[in-house]
């Protein structure tokens, strides 16, 4: 490392607990998903004082589905009701979104999404770090040992919801480039922070920030890797429902037969149970060399009446996909149709004459990092070598990576603090130490890769 390194990595050092607790102050602004005005706002005050020039803008829906109609996705919302609320048969239509009920998703009004710009003295490749400002909702407060919104400090942990998922990737990239800054560094490339709403369950904040035209040579994006790998590719997710339709009768008349000989009773329950075993069929031949599908079956619903045959069945969940089964948009064609294909060639009697309907309400595209991202995997992977010691490089579930790399082809690579296994969960936490490591880290990747 050279003298600039080191000083770079000492201002770190004598300034971690002002780091740690900036972090808590983020954590405590509740941030839901739907509700991130006010942490963006404290984002941006952040970046002012650093220097930057700083644009807040609400992604705009209609350019979103203009440019991008297979992959843009409806807002979302923590509240259970405005989250991912519409079904289609295959892809969502802007017209569809207008002309729902769901009017507070039909923009993204006090719903802003953070841009700080840092220009380059001239000649050096230039980088976005990108974050999501918004979190998930709390669940069931008496699941929470402490505050969900307290950042409390315990056994080297910060707890508190979003404290991993992704605030403390947030504030990694705002202070590794303060240790740049504080240290006299002027870089040669240009450097753009990204605070995006709308990740969670849509992605459509960092879309917003590829339909405005914002490019870089190289992107890093500071989701929680626990600061112990670097993350190159990403699984699709098509999350959907299947209805299923039975015949309604009297339980005791079941098995009696119309003029075509069919029985009155007809159980959407029993037939939802073959619609299911097919569909894992499918899972089980398309994993016989290696997990490409992770198929979840997360909830069902039918019937009316203990003593009837029900009349209708649903269950729903998300069919998790590998990039080896496509990325981007061809990914999720190929991925729906090995769904609608399963569930209506079946071979039953009442399934073929009464097909069961599968629908769809959110699809995340796979990614994976091109020959066009070595150079910038090489230096993130270096600083690490460096300066943890040990560092791998892994796959990771969806995130906005994807947009970066699918929609803009720009190179980007995920690094961060946070504790991936306690995304979304109770007692959410954050190491303290990967939290520091990761600031160290990206310190000093942006300065070898912006110099």
């Amino acid at each position: 490392m050279d003298n600039t390194e080191k000083k770079i990595l000492e201002y770190i050092e004598s300034n971690k607990d002002n780091f740690i607790t900036f972090l808590q102050d983020l954590i405590r602004i509740p941030s839901l998903t739907g509700e991130e005005k006010e942490a963006q706002v404290f984002v941006a005050d952040e970046l002012k004082k650093q220097g930057y020039s700083v644009e807040l803008f609400e992604p705009d829906v209609k350019e979103l589905f203009d440019k991008y109609p297979e992959i843009a996705q409806i807002p979302s919302m923590w509240i259970p009701e405005l989250d991912m609320p519409i079904f289609t048969e295959d892809t969502l239509k802007y017209s569809q979104l207008m002309e729902s009920e769901f009017d507070k998703l039909k923009t993204y009004k006090d719903r802003p999404n953070v841009i700080g710009k840092l220009p380059g003295t001239g000649g050096g490749k230039s980088l976005i770090l990108n974050g999501h400002i918004d979190v998930v909702t709390i669940g069931p407060k008496e699941k929470w040992a402490i505050d969900p919104w307290g950042a409390e400090i315990k056994d080297g942990k910060i707890f508190g919801r979003g404290s991993t998922d992704m605030k403390g990737g947030i504030v990694a990239m705002i202070k590794a480039m303060e240790a740049i800054l504080k240290t006299g560094v002027k870089l040669r490339g240009d450097v753009m922070l990204q605070s995006v709403v709308n990740e969670e369950h849509a992605g459509n904040g960092t879309l917003a920030c590829i339909a405005k035209g914002y490019k870089a040579d190289a992107v890093i994006t500071t989701e929680g890797t626990n600061a112990e790998s670097v993350n190159t590719e990403g699984k699709g997710g098509v999350y959907y429902e299947v209805v299923i339709k039975g015949r309604e009768t009297h339980t005791g008349a079941r098995w009696k037969r119309d003029e075509k000989g069919v029985p009155y009773g007809i159980s959407a329950i029993e037939k939802s149970i073959i619609v299911m075993q097919k569909l894992l069929e499918m899972e089980a031949e398309l994993n016989k060399d290696g997990i490409n599908m992770s198929f979840g079956i997360g909830q069902i619903k039918g019937g009316s009446y203990a003593t009837s045959t029900a009349l209708e069945c649903k269950f729903n969940g998300v069919a998790y996909f590998s990039p080896n089964l496509g990325t981007g948009q061809e990914g999720l064609i190929k991925v729906k149709k090995l769904l609608i294909d399963t569930v209506k060639n079946i071979d039953d009697p009442w399934l073929k004459e009464n097909p069961a309907k599968i629908l769809f309400n959110h699809y995340d595209d796979a990614y994976r990092l091109g020959e066009n991202g070595k150079e910038i995997l090489e230096t993130v992977m270096q600083a690490g070598k460096e300066i943890l010691g040990k560092i791998e490089q892994r796959s990771s579930g969806a995130n906005d990576s994807r947009h970066f790399i699918n929609q803009a082809n720009i190179p980007a690579v995920i690094f961060g603090p946070g504790y991936g296994v306690m995304a979304h969960s109770a007692n959410e936490y954050v190491f303290i130490d990967s939290f520091i490591k990761s600031i160290k880290v990206l310190a000093i990747a942006i300065y070898r890769w912006c110099k």
